[in-house]
């Protein structure tokens, strides 16, 4: 039994060492390898799409345990710590600051860049045909229907826990996990205490078996992207490149400024490289997966470990963000409206704008936790008011969301670590030294 005892005990004390294989050069020449699969065999890249799928899949199946532990762990120990409304207010004028930020340089960008004016006649007629493709096709985008106040509290407010858990309603469960930990925090009992060690355990079980997998990224990146590249193919890139490369500008140019944010508020302690380099192996796997919620556990050990960021503010921020926190796909809405307005000749005053940078920032909160086809179906709310066909967009969007969707990924990643650092930077006198239980 002592034998079997110490076994056991070796098991669950078990820690990866850290290898070459986290090397990020390892990692970027795993997603290059994929590129280049995808490009010149596409027969070996078809193959390579399932393994690719199961990886993320390996990746994904720990997202709703994590979401779930870490917001009741840190905002229960937040509460236990003594929270104040301030740092409500502070958590709400931030997120909204961020979407302003990202809705107005979307509109700049798609503006100054004019991404919809001068294309080629090559680009026109493969952008006709993928239309054309698409609106023959069985598998059409979704209606969407005008969101009301009362449809957003019932996508909110789960009638039934457990089939929102079996649906995967992140919002539904977000709403439930926030409730459990601020009464975990607010009741002050030992069993209370208890069962929020237990939870905070889990948590970082979790965290553990995500580190093992990590190990196996480079490989993993190498499948998805040959598989991607593979089914996108090259033409309606190259159509489309103009859009794409004012998306990528721009969000290269968010991510700087998000990044500087940071740098600003971790000055005192880190220089600015340290700060970059701090959050490398989140923007890694973001770039890789193109999924945020598959960050989440590298983003919560980036903060802790390299930027040393309050352990409760990250555990609890990051999820959050990563479902209510969408100034990417808000970016994304402003330039692809701008774009197809362009395309269609249409003339954009200050008031059509207006309604782009306003409408911007509703479809991104709208499309927040959606499936890729029904989020990116939210730019209706923006084109139905200007008079332009959504269902063009929508079509575009769809086809060049396998390219962009790296980029966009990222950019929500680094606005939540950003949201993280200046929350926990802005309310170091509270949260900085918590007693977590």
């Amino acid at each position: 039994m002592c034998l079997f005892k110490r076994f056991f005990l070796k098991i669950a004390s078990f820690k990866p060492q850290k290898t070459w294989l986290l090397s990020p050069w390892v990692i970027f020449g795993g997603v290059f390898s994929g590129v280049a699969i995808g490009i010149f065999d596409k027969s070996l890249a078809g193959q390579l799409l399932p393994i690719g799928t199961l990886y993320l899949r390996l990746l994904q199946m720990l997202v709703l345990p994590i979401l779930i532990s870490a917001v009741i762990s840190g905002l229960g120990n937040l509460f236990v710590s003594g929270i104040k409304k301030s740092q409500l207010s502070r958590l709400g004028s931030f997120l909204f600051l961020g979407l302003v930020i990202a809705s107005s340089v979307g509109v700049a960008f798609g503006v100054l860049g004019h991404p919809g004016d001068g294309l080629q006649h090559d680009a026109q007629v493969t952008l006709g045909k993928t239309i054309n493709r698409s609106e023959l096709s069985v598998t059409a985008p979704p209606e969407v229907q005008k969101p009301t106040v009362f449809s957003y509290a019932q996508a909110i407010i789960p009638e039934n826990i457990f089939s929102s858990l079996d649906r995967g309603d992140t919002l539904a469960i977000l709403f439930f996990s926030i409730l459990i930990g601020i009464s975990m925090g607010m009741i002050d009992t030992e069993a209370n205490k208890t069962a929020l060690a237990v939870v905070n355990a889990f948590y970082h079980v979790f965290l553990s078996i995500i580190g093992w997998m990590m190990h196996l990224l480079p490989f993993g990146l190498l499948c998805l992207f040959a598989g991607q590249i593979a089914q996108v193919g090259i033409d309606i890139v190259w159509a489309t490149v103009k859009l794409i490369q004012y998306l990528y500008i721009a969000c290269v140019v968010t991510i700087i400024v998000y990044s500087v944010i940071i740098w600003w508020k971790l000055k005192h302690r880190l220089s600015y490289w340290q700060t970059v380099s701090g959050l490398r192996q989140p923007m890694i796997v973001a770039l890789g997966t193109a999924s945020s919620f598959a960050t989440i556990p590298s983003a919560l050990a980036a903060l802790k470990d390299n930027l040393q960021v309050d352990e409760n503010v990250s555990d609890l921020i990051v999820p959050l963000g990563a479902t209510i926190n969408p100034p990417a796909s808000v970016l994304q809405f402003a330039i692809s409206s701008i774009f197809i307005a362009q395309i269609y000749g249409a003339e954009l005053g200050f008031e059509q704008l207006l309604i782009i940078f306003m409408g911007s920032i509703l479809a991104g909160v709208a499309s927040s936790s959606a499936p890729s086809m029904v989020a990116l179906s939210m730019i209706a709310m923006i084109l139905d008011p200007l008079g332009l066909p959504s269902s063009v967009a929508i079509i575009l969007l769809i086809a060049i969301d396998p390219v962009v969707d790296p980029i966009v990924t990222a950019l929500n990643v680094q606005a939540n670590c950003a949201l993280a650092v200046s929350l926990s930077e802005t309310d170091s006198d509270v949260t900085c030294t918590p007693a977590r239980v």
